[in-house]
C-alpha cells in the first residue's frame, strides 16, 4: 500500500519497514487441499458411498455433474479466501521513524496506531516452531498505553524487533544527552 511510506518519506527519515509474510495463504491452501480432496474422494468412491446408504445399483447423487458443481463452488471458496489474506496483507503496514513506530491495517475503515519510542517499555517477538521454520512471527509493543498491541505475520519479526530496540536506544541516549543538569552548591 505504501500510504505510511509516502506519507513520512517526506518529512521524516524511516529507519525500518516491516514486511509482512505471505505464509498467511497456507490456510488457503489447506482449506484447497481439504476441498479438493472430499471431492476427488466423493468422485472415486461415490458408488460405494451411496451403497452405505442403500442405494444398489449405479449412483443417483454423487454423480459427475452434481460433483462438478461441487468443485466449482469449491474452487469459488478458495478463490474468495486468497483475495480476503491478498487484501488484509496489502493492507498492513509498519515503519519506524526515528522516533516512532507507526502501525495501519485496514482499506476502507482504516486503523492507525503511532507510538512514540521513548514510550514503548517492552518489545516482544514471538514465533512458534513452525513460524519459526518458516521465517515469520509477531511483535508485541508494550508501552504506556492501556493495551498492548500485537501486530501478526511480519517477515523476520527477531531481526526486525532488534532494529527497533537499536532505534529505542538511539532515541533514549540522545534524550539523556538533551537534559539540563543542574547541580547546587
Amino acid at each position: 500500500m505504501k500510504t505510511l511510506e509516502r506519507k513520512f518519506s517526506s518529512s521524516e527519515r524511516i529507519v525500518a519497514k516491516a514486511k509482512f509474510s505471505a505464509w498467511a495463504y497456507l490456510s488457503c491452501v489447506l482449506i484447497a487441499v481439504v476441498l479438493g480432496g472430499i471431492i476427488a474422494a466423493l468422485w472415486i468412491f461415490g458408488g460405494k458411498i451411496e451403497q452405505l446408504f442403500g442405494n444398489a445399483g449405479e449412483p443417483k447423487y454423487l454423480v459427475d455433474t452434481y460433483l462438478r458443481w461441487a468443485l466449482l463452488g469449491a474452487a469459488v471458496i478458495v478463490l474468495l479466501s486468497v483475495l480476503a489474506v491478498s487484501l488484509k496483507l496489502y493492507s498492513k503496514e509498519l515503519i519506524v521513524t526515528e522516533d516512532k513506530i507507526v502501525y495501519r491495517e485496514g482499506l476502507t475503515s482504516v486503523r492507525s496506531v503511532v507510538i512514540p519510542l521513548r514510550e514503548v517499555r517492552i518489545l516482544e517477538s514471538n514465533q512458534t516452531g513452525g513460524q519459526r521454520l518458516l521465517g515469520y512471527g509477531s511483535i508485541t509493543i508494550i508501552s504506556d498505553a492501556e493495551k498492548p498491541e500485537i501486530i501478526k505475520g511480519i517477515k523476520n519479526a527477531d531481526r526486525f524487533s532488534r532494529r527497533v530496540i537499536r532505534q529505542m536506544s538511539e532515541v533514549r541516549r540522545a534524550q539523556e544527552s538533551t537534559k539540563f543538569i543542574l547541580k547546587l552548591n
